[in-house]
């Protein structure tokens, strides 16, 4: 497995216009329905980071690398490996490995305290609340959020590598910090750039 982070403001408007006309049909007209210049750099940014990185393990140049979506939107290349994408803030994450895999990024900020009884098991709740016995309202203590983001990430990657993302229910998947597993298989935390936390989850099958 290997994986690259990407900052979307290392990119002016040539490598934009670049990346736009090798883009398939399907990511510039989501690039194209987006407003504000980040959310298209982010969205082309994401399938170019995809393509450089699958024509590096597969000798395949990026111009002949074609994509297909899952059942419920999860993008597939034409290789034999599989890769997986996120985006928070201004980095794109993207792995790719010779199994189901799943990736979160995160940009850690503030966040509403119910989310965590909607969302979260006890023992997940305990671990982020830490020392804070309530937590109300917006929470903003920063390493509350970065605890919160890493249970988060973690749900979302599971659900990500199994190709059901949002329609799963993430109160079933359950992260457990101290073993660093989510739903009993091993979990990795990769170094994120500084305020934000991403993770990789590897198929066991």
């Amino acid at each position: 497995m290997i994986y690259e982070i990407w900052n979307i403001h290392d990119f002016d408007a040539d490598a934009y216009d670049a990346m736009y006309a090798a883009a398939s049909p399907e990511r510039k007209a989501r690039a194209d329905r987006f407003k504000f210049p980040d959310d298209r750099m982010r969205c082309l940014c994401a399938e170019s980071l995809a393509r450089h990185m699958l024509a590096r393990v597969s000798g395949v140049s990026a111009e002949q690398i074609t994509f297909t979506y899952g059942e419920r939107g999860k993008p597939l290349a034409s290789l034999p490996f599989a890769f997986n994408l996120s985006h928070s803030g201004d980095f794109v994450l993207c792995a790719v490995c010779d199994k189901d895999v799943g990736v979160d990024i995160e940009q850690i900020k503030p966040f509403r305290a119910g989310l965590i009884t909607r969302w979260c098991s006890q023992d997940e709740a305990d671990y982020i609340r830490g020392d804070h016995q309530i937590l109300e309202g917006t929470v903003e203590d920063p390493e509350v959020c970065a605890r919160f983001y890493r249970v988060w990430t973690a749900k979302e990657a599971y659900a990500k590598m199994t190709g059901k993302g949002i329609s799963t229910d993430l109160t079933q998947i359950c992260y457990a910090p101290k073993r660093g597993t989510v739903c009993d298989m091993p979990l990795t935390q990769i170094t994120a750039p500084e305020g934000y936390v991403a993770c990789i989850l590897e198929s066991d099958l």
